[in-house]
């Protein structure tokens, strides 16, 4: 039998709370009984991040009245799981807006039940993912949860534009700055890992 418990050395950096993630009882997680799911777990684990955007817009409707506005999404890869995870998150925090301070959460398709959470640093692009997920392709009875963590430097391209109208009235848009960055894939290792039996 497998060990029950299995985890990875964890990189010297400053790993957020993920406290706030809701504890699901084990009972209530939808397992996945995909064949390799197992096998790929506890095999070379990486995780494909894909379809990542970055952007930012700060609107001054009024030379006085700013609306700040930034946007980070991506899509998280799990090899063992035949899903895909669809993360994104909305912030008005001026002015790098994300600072790795809040967790947030993925979506998945609507029968899984398998929690993602990231975290994203806009000031060093440093993007942290955690997820959970349940195996039972290889023991229906006594199936193997994981819980994995991981993080990336994204190295953003970006392209920033400017709009000043010089003839601006009242009701129309005074001035707007706005970044866009995007990446192409990469991918992320697990610095910290458990298994559960």
């Amino acid at each position: 039998m497998r060990a029950s418990l299995i985890s990875l050395a964890a990189v010297l950096v400053s790993a957020p709370t993920w406290a706030s993630a809701a504890v699901i009882p084990l009972d209530n997680i939808v397992r996945d009984d995909n064949p390799g799911c197992t096998a790929d777990s506890f095999g070379s684990f990486d995780w494909t991040v894909s379809a990542i955007v970055y952007n930012t817009s700060i609107t001054f409707s009024t030379p006085a009245h700013q609306i700040p506005s930034g946007i980070v999404q991506f899509n998280l890869t799990n090899p063992a799981l035949t899903y895909t995870a669809v993360c994104e998150a909305y912030s008005s925090q001026l002015t790098d807006f994300f600072y790795g301070n809040i967790v947030y959460s993925c979506t998945e398709p609507a029968n899984a039940t398998t929690p993602t959470k990231f975290t994203f640093d806009a000031g060093t692009s440093l993007l942290r993912v955690n997820q959970t997920w349940t195996c039972s392709d290889e023991d229906a009875a006594y199936p193997d949860t994981f819980t994995y963590a991981g993080a990336v430097n994204l190295t953003l391209d970006c392209t920033a534009s400017s709009y000043q109208n010089a003839n601006w009235t009242m009701g129309e848009i005074y001035s707007r700055n706005t970044t866009f960055c995007s990446q192409e894939d990469v991918i992320i290792s697990p610095y910290l890992a458990t298994a559960v039996a």
